[in-house]
C-alpha cells in the first residue's frame, strides 16, 4: 500500500467536491451541511501508512425508544450490506451518550454506532471510497 501524504489527500478530497471538517494527525474528517450548520459526517480518510477509509453508521435511541440496545445495533448492521460488499469490515460497535453542551450531565440521546474500516491502496482509491462512504446511509432511522 502507498503511504498517502495527508496534505495531498486533503487536496484530492476537496477537488472531488468533498468538504473537509478538520484534519487530525493523518486523518481527514469529512463534513456535511444541514441547513447552514456544518458538522462532521462520520467519514474519515487516513493517510500515512496504512491508508484507510472509516465510516460510522448510527441509530438514535430517541427514534426508537421501544428497542433495546441489541435491537438498535441489529438495526444498524442490517443496513450495512452496501458498505460490506465494498470491502468494509466492522471495526467497533459502541453506544455513545449525547449530552447537552451547557449541562454535560443532561442526556439528550444515545447513539448506537457501528464503525467500519476499509484499507485502500492509493490516493485515487481513497478518494473513490471516501465518496462511496459519504454517499452511504450513515444515519439509520427505523421507519425507513
Amino acid at each position: 500500500m502507498d503511504n498517502i501524504d495527508v496534505k495531498q489527500l486533503k487536496k484530492a478530497l476537496e477537488a472531488e467536491g468533498l468538504e473537509v471538517f478538520r484534519t487530525r494527525g493523518e486523518e481527514v474528517h469529512l463534513a456535511e451541511r444541514h441547513n447552514l450548520q456544518r458538522r462532521e459526517a462520520g467519514v474519515r480518510v487516513r493517510g500515512g501508512a496504512p491508508p484507510a477509509v472509516t465510516v460510522v453508521v448510527h441509530a438514535q435511541r430517541n427514534d426508537a425508544p421501544q428497542l433495546d440496545d441489541a435491537a438498535l445495533f441489529a438495526l444498524v448492521r442490517g443496513r450495512l450490506d452496501g458498505l460490506l460488499a465494498r470491502g468494509y469490515v466492522e471495526h467497533d460497535a459502541a453506544a455513545r451518550r449525547i449530552t447537552s453542551v451547557s449541562d454535560p450531565h443532561h442526556l439528550l440521546d444515545t447513539w448506537y454506532e457501528v464503525t467500519l474500516v476499509r484499507p485502500v491502496a492509493s490516493l485515487d482509491e481513497a478518494v473513490v471510497e471516501a465518496r462511496a462512504a459519504f454517499a452511504a446511509e450513515r444515519y439509520v432511522h427505523p421507519s425507513r
